[in-house]
Parts: structure tokens; C-alpha cells; sequence
């Protein structure tokens, strides 16, 4: 049996499960400075600054299905004004031959609509979208290629905007979960320079932790699907964010997203129109392609759904520990599911080697609190 406390730390080991490590997120970030710094001085004629967007920014990474996947990063290549360039020119003129010439990249460099798609045979495991853009303060106009009429315009965003949005919407509990971390971690002075770092590597609220679940889930269920069906992350990411109300646990922010979402997204259409705006840069639809393309719409009510069955019914709370573990397998998937579990046996057998969890006779649950011993156990999830 579980409660919801389990529940939460359960989904907070799975979530931890599926974050980049350490050492893959220190290794994007320095080829995306190293990047910089090298088109920097490449380009004297022109001010240009590289920053992530995306997942990346917002903290909410997903780990690929397979070791033989890639994460994505997302990159924004800054100008500082336009320079006189046309969108054609700026992506294809200027952007291009410069990622061409950059040492470090001797893998393909394919075209998308808004960025380059840039594979790295020299730094595995990732690769980057790097999206040509010039400065317009407060926001930035992107080059978006039409590819059928092979025509070039600029088109607004706010990136930036977006993450500040976003770690906005649970700023009462980052700065609750980083008092925690310093009183945690007292021995440790921690420079003022590294406070931002810190956050946003190293403290992960409910509700980053909540939306890399959820992409994880959406990933497990169209594996192998029609990838255009698939619920975009922005999408995701936008609703979970409306909808949080600074919840103190992952098992809560779930519960409020999910039982929510359907009712924002009716409530936000425009006539028969599907519409999920841009919380930072207003006139931008996220859902236009739910409305050229129906099947996408109905693909996200079904994941919504089938994540409401998967993630937050009561049923969960009467399952058996092995119960759990294949219903996780199914939703967050069959290897990460497996790693915690095995994860958490390992550690409950030394606690209960070492005493330090009993049984509560009163809830029949083991506990830090519990005054029964208990015998180690060798079937933990199995």
C-alpha cells in the first residue's frame, strides 16, 4: 500500500532518474560557450551571443528513451541588431558557413524551418537546433523558412521571456527548496555568482519535476507512433505551468495539472479555434497546428487521458510494491522504472540492516518511525 507521501518520493526518484547527469549537462554547456565564444571572434563585423532555450533553460531535460538517442539543445544564435540582413541571409549567409567552419562540428548540418540541426560526432549523446535570431528588445524576431515556397521571413519570440515565465510560476518553492538546500548543505558557501546555477541545475521544483514525468510519459506512449501526433513539450510545458499553484509535492502538482487541463485548453479556444497563447509573447499560437491538423488535437486528449489512468488515480494507492513497478513500467518506462526500483530495495535492505526503518504497527507500513523489526527482503519490485 502506498500513501501519498511514497508516492511523491517515488515520483521524485523517477523524475531524478530521468534528468541529464551532471556530466552530460556540464559537457552541453561547455560546447554551447565554446561555440559562442569561437563565432564571437569569427565575427568581428557583428555582436552575436548564444544562449539555450527550451528544456534546457527551463530545467525540465528528459533523459532519451535509449542510450542510443540524443538529447536535444536548443540554442538561440543572437544578433544584436539586424545589420541590414535579410532573414535569407542572416541563417543562410552568415549562420550556416560559420557552424560549416566550426571545428567541433564534423557531423551533418541539416535545415529546419526556424534553426539548423546541428549533429555532433564529436561530443555524443547530444546534438543541437541552433535557431538564427536578432535582437528587438524586448524580444527577438527568428528566421522561419517556408520551405514549400523556399521564402524566408523574420517572425517575434521571447525565449528568455518564457523562462522567466516559466521558473515564475514556482517561485515560492524554489526559494523555499533553496533555503533547504543551504541549510542541507551549511559547510558550503555558496558565491552569489552561483546562486542562479545553483537553482536551476541542482533545485528542481514540483513543477519541473511534474512536467519531465509527463514528458516522459508522452514519450513512452508514442514511441514508434506518428511523430507528428506526438504532444509537443511547449504545449506541455505552457498548460502545467498555468495551471500550478505553487503545490509543495510532485503527487499534487500532477492531480492539478491533469484533472485542470482539459478545461483550460476548451476554455482557451477562440471560437472553434484552438488556441494555447504564448504567455510571453502574445498573438502566438502553440496549438495553430491542433486546427490544420485535428488528429494532433485528439492525439493530446488522448495522452492527457491515458496520463490521468497512468500518473494520479486513487488506484495507485492500494497497489503492492511489485504492482507498482509494472504499472511504472508502463508509464515511465520499462529501464527507469526498474533502475529506482532496484534503487530504493537497495536502500531500504541497509536501513533495515542497520535499523533505521521498522515497521509502524498502526499503518502497517515501514517507517523511520516504526517499532517492529523487520527481516531483509530479496523480491523488492519483482
Amino acid at each position: 500500500m502506498y500513501t501519498k507521501e511514497s508516492l511523491n518520493d517515488l515520483y521524485g526518484k523517477l523524475a531524478r532518474s530521468i534528468d541529464i547527469s551532471d556530466d552530460l549537462y556540464e559537457k552541453a554547456v561547455n560546447e554551447y560557450n565554446a561555440l559562442g565564444k569561437w563565432i564571437d571572434a569569427q565575427t568581428p563585423s557583428y555582436k552575436i551571443s548564444i544562449f539555450p532555450q527550451g528544456s534546457f533553460s527551463l530545467g525540465t531535460v528528459v533523459k532519451p528513451i535509449t542510450d542510443s538517442d540524443d538529447y536535444d539543445l536548443d540554442l538561440v544564435c543572437e544578433f544584436d541588431e539586424q545589420y541590414g540582413l535579410s532573414p535569407r541571409q542572416l541563417k543562410v549567409g552568415v549562420v550556416k558557413p560559420l557552424l560549416q567552419k566550426y571545428r567541433r562540428i564534423s557531423g551533418d548540418i541539416e535545415e529546419k524551418r526556424r534553426c539548423w540541426h546541428v549533429e555532433y560526432e564529436e561530443v555524443p549523446n547530444f546534438h543541437m537546433d541552433i535557431i538564427p535570431a536578432y535582437s528587438l528588445f524586448p524580444h527577438i524576431m527568428i528566421t522561419d523558412h517556408d520551405e514549400e515556397n523556399d521564402m524566408y521571413q523574420y517572425i517575434g519570440s521571447n525565449p528568455s521571456g518564457y523562462t522567466d515565465w516559466f521558473l515564475s510560476r514556482s517561485e515560492k518553492q524554489r526559494t523555499a527548496l533553496f533555503e533547504q538546500y543551504k541549510r542541507d548543505n551549511s559547510s558550503i558557501v555558496v558565491a552569489q555568482a552561483d546562486v542562479e546555477k545553483i537553482k536551476r541545475r541542482k533545485i528542481k521544483t514540483p513543477l519541473q519535476r511534474a512536467v519531465q514525468l509527463l514528458k516522459r510519459h508522452r514519450d513512452i506512449m508514442f514511441d514508434g507512433r506518428d511523430p507528428h501526433d506526438k504532444p509537443i513539450s511547449v504545449i506541455i510545458t505552457t498548460i502545467a505551468g498555468q495551471l500550478y499553484q505553487e503545490e509543495d509535492n510532485v503527487v499534487d502538482a500532477l492531480v492539478r495539472i491533469l484533472t485542470g487541463a482539459e478545461t483550460y485548453i476548451l476554455e482557451s479556444k477562440r471560437g472553434d479555434q484552438f488556441y494555447i497563447e504564448n504567455p510571453s509573447y502574445a498573438g502566438e499560437n502553440f496549438a495553430d497546428k491542433w486546427n490544420e491538423h485535428p488528429s494532433r488535437a485528439t492525439a493530446f486528449f488522448e495522452w492527457l487521458n491515458k496520463a490521468k489512468q497512468d500518473l494520479i488515480e486513487k488506484r495507485l494507492l492500494s497497489m503492492s510494491r511489485v504492482e507498482m513497478a509494472a504499472a511504472m513500467n508502463g508509464a515511465i518506462g520499462a529501464s527507469t522504472s526498474k533502475r529506482v526500483f532496484s534503487e530504493m530495495a537497495r536502500e531500504e535492505e541497509s536501513a533495515i540492516i542497520n535499523k533505521q526503518i521498522k515497521v509502524d504497527p498502526k499503518a502497517g507500513t515501514l517507517s523511520t518511525s516504526g517499532t517492529v523489526s523487520v527481516p531483509p527482503n530479496h523480491h523488492y519490485g519483482k
